[in-house]
């Protein structure tokens, strides 16, 4: 400390012989000499003050008595504090006030905890209010002795003057101003050293502090936790014995009273389960954790404020009195679904394609649901249905999610559809019973049996077909008729209708219903044009 002091102080003009070692007594013997100084400095300018009869002059030396009083004060208290090795302005009477207002005991509550911040970061702040004071009297101090030096000098080349009685009290003004410097800076120098090597590593720092908190706060933490986890298990415990025996309190079609005395009592739970913990810190009178869970409580409240709006859409939803309601159809990412079940979570399902929806409640505010009646269809085909797509392929569905639709034709190949994309190509649904309507020309020189003879003999044809190749167990009805007369040819329409469980045959029906027809021709010798073009020639 004392080479520091001198490459700060750069010449002593003092004896400065003090500043060569740490020594607690000569630290307390230099400040004793500066209150000294203060104290005739104070009585020379209250003695000035009574002396003036200028208000100017009056009011000046007031202030400089009030910072002189200051600078004492301040220099007891550094006096104090290296002597009795402890910090002697916290030690005070604190009378306890009767009277308080609301936001006394809002202080009050707060007060373990800031006290235990201020405690936790009082060796940083001290240490850096320390340096700062020293970091001042370095830079005063050399200013200081500069201007002892130079009113020195002055002094000492003017010796017969009249000033010569003003330099000197200036002199000895800047000579005591030194002192208070160096004294000054002495003492918050071995302040912080003291400090310095009272302070522990950062790791055992955090050692200390964990093992202070555990001890004197971890068991009542624990306890904490223990009294929330207890009352949680308990009131859930009594909400799922009261849902066995009553099952009916849980189900969609339950009504507005049960569904609020659900959402009470979850609410009761939840309220409880935040007392618990604050009751056991208010039994082991622990403030600084109680004062913690009620700041935490007073910014969850306040943050949930702007979220009351919302909190009541989902409230009502929960009440199934709001825009969605259970057993409704919603329409949701591109499809329809039916509300299951309104819930913290909601499930939705699409009867039809077997695919359901977990979606937070949230999610359903904004959106409306209606009443769906039996007629109106929730998707165009269910998993094992043959569809036929407007793009002509074919294929069974054996796979439906919520992005993808995957089919399988008769050979094994695998075709995957976005659901948007398949919708598009309007699936025609086979598994639901289907028809095959073909047309086959046969030339007008049969036309006097087409419209009746032939229709029959046709119908009758195509029906022992159908017997003979084992096909009458999908086959629900055939219609032959004549269809129109087109520009080459007689047309005959067949229509078969099966049930839907010959859908895997479609095109093998469609096809085997052009041979019989074909075959018909053959047997009865029924001729099948084939489109001509007639070129009249103009007659001049």
């Amino acid at each position: 400390m004392k080479n520091r002091l001198i490459q700060l102080i750069g010449i002593v003009l003092l004896s400065v012989s003090a500043f060569g070692g740490d020594d607690t007594l000569y630290t307390l013997i230099e400040l004793k000499k500066s209150q000294e100084i203060l104290i005739n400095d104070i009585k020379s300018k209250n003695l000035l003050e009574k002396q003036s009869k200028v208000d100017e002059e009056k009011a000046q030396l007031k202030e400089d008595i009030k910072t002189l009083n200051k600078q004492l004060d301040n220099l007891q208290v550094k006096f104090e504090k290296i002597a009795t090795g402890i910090d002697t302005s916290t030690i005070q009477i604190n009378p306890i006030q009767e009277n308080s207002d609301l936001m006394d005991d809002l202080q009050l509550l707060i007060k373990p905890l800031i006290y235990g911040a201020k405690e936790a970061t009082v060796g940083m702040r001290k240490k850096a209010q320390l340096q700062e004071e020293a970091n001042y009297y370095k830079m005063m101090l050399p200013k200081a002795v500069s201007a002892y030096e130079n009113i020195k000098k002055v002094s000492e080349n003017g010796k017969d003057s009249v000033i010569q009685k003003d330099i000197e009290e200036l002199k000895n003004h800047w000579k005591q101003q030194v002192l208070l410097f160096s004294s000054h800076l002495n003492a918050s120098l071995y302040q912080l050293d003291t400090l310095e090597k009272s302070d522990l590593s950062f790791g055992e720092s955090l050692k200390q502090s964990s093992k202070t908190f555990f001890r004197e706060r971890g068991r009542y933490l624990l306890e904490g936790l223990i009294a929330f986890l207890v009352v949680i298990a308990i009131l859930e415990f009594i909400y799922l014995l009261f849902i066995k025996l009553f099952p009916s309190t849980v189900q969609s079609n339950r009504n507005f009273y049960i569904r609020f005395g659900g959402l009470l009592y979850k609410i009761i739970m939840s309220l409880f389960a935040i007392m618990a913990p604050m009751g056991v810190f208010y039994y082991e009178e622990d403030w600084v954790l109680f004062s913690i869970g009620l700041l935490l409580i007073f910014g969850i409240a306040w943050t949930f404020r702007h979220l009351m709006p919302k909190f009541w859409q989902q409230t009502r939803l929960l009440l199934n009195i709001g825009s969605v309601r259970e057993n409704e159809r919603i329409y949701y990412l591109d499809l329809p679904w039916r509300v299951q079940n309104i819930n913290i979570f909601t499930i939705l399902d699409n009867p039809d394609s077997g695919v359901k929806l977990r979606l937070p409640i949230e999610d359903l505010v904004g959106l409306t649901s209606r009443p769906s009646s039996k007629y109106e269809p929730w998707f165009p085909c269910r998993i094992n249905d043959w569809v036929i797509l407007s793009n002509e392929y074919y294929g069974k569905v054996v796979g439906v999610s919520l992005e993808f639709i995957e089919l399988v034709d008769i050979g094994g190949g695998h075709r995957t559809f976005l659901i948007s994309d398949f919708l598009s190509l309007s699936p025609l649904n086979l598994s639901t019973d289907f028809r095959i309507v073909n047309t086959i020309g046969i030339s007008y020189r049969h036309q006097k049996e087409s419209t009746n003879v032939i229709l029959q003999t046709l119908e009758k044809f195509i029906l022992e077909k159908i017997e003979e190749e084992n096909y009458t167990k999908g086959f629900k009805s055939l219609v032959v008729q004549f269809k129109e007369a087109g520009d080459s040819s007689l047309n005959i329409a067949i229509i078969g209708s099966f049930s839907g469980e010959m859908a895997p045959l479609y095109f093998r029906l469609k096809r085997a219903i052009n041979r019989w027809c074909v075959d018909a021709c053959t047997q009865n010798n029924w001729e099948i044009p084939f489109p001509q073009l007639t070129i009249h020639q103009a007659i001049e």
